[in-house]
């Protein structure tokens, strides 16, 4: 054992071993959904609970160039783990060219379906009349037509009805005539009567569409309380809808009397909440100054939505709103002061979104330094050319791990939808997975004090993190990736464990990666194949503390990223009781690997 030999696959399932990670994805639904009994199902019959975000644009003609791009949608599903998203439009813009508008809102919600979102549209009135009138009606008989093919659709018929205008009621007070009105319409409201929510979705059925629509509460005030059971619609396919600012409950308690007692009889969607900053906002005013208190609140709304099973879009997805631009989409964040006035386009709410959906604040395929570590196990620390390095996160890659793709020697640098730069050149990838990325350090970054590296995942960019390079960082591979008993075979070719300890003075091939640059060169992402280089710089092993004889370091043959070392055992390393644990370390230049890994020695 003088020289290297291949060992195929033994290195390779080290480098594959997944890291399990804690935030659950949002289950996608597989339209058409439907209303069963107080539940959303989906065509599977499994119940769905929608977690999404408001995209605002369509109500306002104008939408930012970015903002109803497929590239947003993906990002709002695979950043943000969502399964939703609610569409404003504009009764009032459709009436002034219903085919273009209808297109252009049918074109969004094609966008939005093709990246597993169900696209919830929100009719806004032609005017602030408060309740709905005949332009409303007409709007949903010619989006009911357009969209009665389209399963990942639901309808929601009003944007925030208020009592206002209907004569005799008092703010803050529902009537049961309130409710009434709501439901058969009739009263006067600017001139014009009120169009009743059963007769739009009358209207809607009538042109052919099954889809689930959503009937929204009073905004007003109070919510649903006052709802009867005669106020119900007379649709099998109803969920109920409201909008619960904080300016009109802070606490459980106020979720239960304004829409609680609902959820034992119906699905509930809570379609937009949340703290615009910057504006006045009465729902951001609500929560004080405190921002301690604030999160507070938010947390615990958001504890109610999954508890009680509400559904829920938060509001909104734009600049100033959950992002700060659409140019990285990077989250808002609302700093130590809660300060509502905030108009800087950077204070926001979206980084608390980003962490409850996510449990990270760059959201779902995002890097962290911290979880960039040596594929043979280890704290992070400098990285070194050449070297096998492992990425933790999720949704940074296929929810079935892929191993390498080899073609003439060659592993590639894209796999399973992945590719991870490293200051923009594309590294070997050995193992792509939904929590972990593995990859070969690019020799190209040897001249470089740092390195940049970002992910990049189904056409979604990472953000960037920043490490230091050094020439070497060894790490010895073990048997559980972290663990302590290295992953060493023993002379005669089997692996060394307790029941199979090395004889002393014998001879074993130890496994690590980082060894650095070779002579001549190693090219990045070749297979290592006869006849093969030497290390550049100078390596030495202990065992046991005592120096041991090295007989080949060198890359392994057939690998990749792996430096084989066969060595030998010193014959004078000490044992306490044959078998026994004695510790290994490699160093190579000036760097030696992690403490803590042993070989089994009689």
């Amino acid at each position: 054992m003088d020289t290297a030999w291949p060992i195929r696959g033994i290195v390779w399932l080290v480098a594959y071993n997944t890291l399990a990670a804690h935030a659950p994805p949002t289950p996608i639904a597989s339209p058409p959904l439907r209303v069963r009994s107080n539940i959303l199902v989906d065509s599977t019959d499994t119940p769905v609970v929608l977690r999404g975000v408001v995209l605002p644009g369509l109500e306002s003609g104008a939408p930012p160039p970015a903002a109803m791009t497929p590239f947003t949608f993906q990002i709002i599903q695979q950043r943000w783990n969502m399964n939703a998203v609610r569409l404003p439009v504009s009764a009032a813009l459709w009436k002034r060219d219903p085919q273009n508008y209808l297109a252009q809102a049918a074109a969004a919600v094609s966008a939005a379906n093709t990246q597993q979102l169900v696209a919830i549209l929100s009719a806004y009135p032609a005017d602030d009349a408060g309740l709905p009138t005949s332009d409303v009606l007409d709007f949903w008989r010619a989006a009911a037509s357009t969209f009665r093919d389209t399963p990942g659709v639901i309808f929601s018929l009003y944007q925030e009805p208020s009592t206002r205008n209907i004569p005799g009621s008092t703010p803050g007070a529902h009537r049961p005539g309130d409710w009434s009105v709501w439901l058969q319409g009739g009263a006067l409201v600017g001139g014009r009567t009120a169009i009743g929510m059963q007769a739009l979705v009358d209207a809607i059925r009538a042109a052919g569409a099954a889809q689930v629509i959503a009937a929204p509460s009073f905004h007003d005030a109070l919510g649903f309380q006052g709802f009867t059971a005669g106020a119900s619609i007379r649709d099998s396919n109803i969920l109920y809808e409201i909008h619960p600012f904080f300016d009109q409950g802070l606490t459980d308690d106020d979720r239960d009397r304004n829409f609680g007692f609902m959820l034992a009889n119906f699905p509930v969607l809570a379609g937009a909440w949340g703290a615009a900053f910057g504006t006045g906002d009465p729902s951001c005013l609500a929560l004080g100054t405190d921002t301690i208190n604030a999160t507070t609140v938010l947390l615990q709304t958001t504890a109610y939505f999954d508890r009680r099973g509400v559904s829920w879009t938060v509001s909104d997805f734009a600049p100033g709103g959950l992002i700060r631009t659409f140019d990285g989409y990077a989250a808002t964040s609302t700093g130590q002061v809660w300060n509502c006035a905030a108009g800087d386009g950077r204070t926001g709410i979206g980084q608390f979104i980003l962490l409850w959906m996510t449990g990270d604040p760059n959201g779902f395929g995002s890097l962290d330094p911290e979880q960039i570590a040596s594929a043979a196990g280890g704290p992070p620390g400098p990285i070194a050319p050449g070297q096998l390095l492992a990425l933790y996160g999720q949704s940074i890659g296929p929810e079935l791990p892929l191993g390498p793709l080899v073609a003439e020697g060659r592993v590639a640098t894209s796999l399973g939808g992945v590719q991870v730069l490293f200051d923009g050149v594309p590294a070997p990838i050995v193992l792509s997975g939904y929590f972990q990325v593995n990859v070969q350090v690019p020799y190209e970054v040897a001249s470089h004090a740092t390195t940049t590296i970002q992910l990049i995942h189904r056409g979604v960019p990472s953000n960037t993190v920043q490490l230091t390079v050094a020439s070497s960082a060894p790490g010895v591979f073990t048997n559980i990736i972290g663990g302590s008993d290295a992953r060493i075979l023993n002379q005669d070719g089997t692996i060394n464990d307790p029941g199979n300890a090395a004889t002393r003075g014998s001879v074993v091939s130890v496994f690590c990666t980082g060894g650095g640059q070779t002579v001549p060169a190693s090219l990045t992402g070749v297979v290592a194949a006869l006849p093969l280089p030497v290390p550049a710089i100078p390596m030495t092993v202990l065992i046991g503390d005592r120096p041991a004889e090295v007989l080949y370091g060198g890359p392994a043959p057939g690998l990749l990223g792996v430096t084989q070392v066969n060595t030998r055992i010193p014959p004078d390393v000490a044992l306490a009781s044959p078998p026994e644990r004695a510790s290994i370390a490699v160093t190579v230049g000036n760097s030696t690997s992690r403490g803590g890994v042993v070989i089994w020695v009689k």
